[in-house]
This record gives structure tokens, sequence and C-alpha cells, in this order.
């Protein structure tokens, strides 16, 4: 390998973004085509017995990106998430509650990203 191809830049993504209905929004493609990162959230039908502790590790790995420089952000909603994060300190990403588009998806990842490649 020549060089370093990851972007520093990371989506934490809801699973029916992840995994959308026929027609839906693919999101992990528009993703990818713009060099984000993804991290797939537990899917809102967990118990919340099974989704608390998948959340405080993810809140865990956001704080790690976030000490480290990496753009990370939020598409679609999990209830739990704030409260993970909260529990570290961090503040939530910037988030995109609900893509209409992409168009819309593409112009929140632009303004969002602030991390050079490296």
């Amino acid at each position: 390998m020549d060089g370093d191809e990851r972007s520093f830049r990371v989506a934490l993504v809801a699973a029916e973004l992840v995994n959308p209905a026929p027609g839906g929004l693919d999101a992990l493609a528009i993703l990818e085509r713009n060099g984000w990162g993804v991290m797939a959230l537990p899917a809102g039908w967990y118990p919340d017995a099974v989704a608390a502790p998948l959340l405080e590790q993810v809140a865990e790995q956001v704080d790690e990106f976030a000490r480290h420089g990496y753009d990370v952000v939020l598409i679609g909603a999990r209830a739990g998430l704030g409260e993970a994060l909260d529990k570290l300190g961090r503040e939530r990403p910037p988030t995109l509650e609900q893509p209409r588009d992409e168009p819309e998806l593409e112009a929140f990842l632009h303004a969002s990203a602030t991390a050079a490649p490296r």
C-alpha cells in the first residue's frame, strides 16, 4: 500500500438507512462514494437491555475518534445514543435525522467534513 487511504471521517448510521427498504436511500453507497467510513447503530427494535451496552461501545469509539481528529456525524436517529455520549462528556455529533435524498445527504457530508484525509 502506498499511503493511508482512511478519510478520518466516520458516519454513525441508523439501521434503517444501512438496510433500506426497496427503493429507499442507499446511504452506504453515498457514504462510500464520498469517502466516509460507517458505524451501523443497533436497530431501533432491539430491547433496551441489548442496545444499551452496544451504544456505550459506539460512544467509546466516538470519543476515541474525536480525540484523534476524526469528523464524526450521525445520520438518522437512535434512542439512547445521546445518553451514552453524555456519560463520556461527549457532545452529539452533527446530525441529519432523515435525509430526503442523495443531494441532501451529500450536502450534509460536505458541510461536515473538516478533517483532512491523511
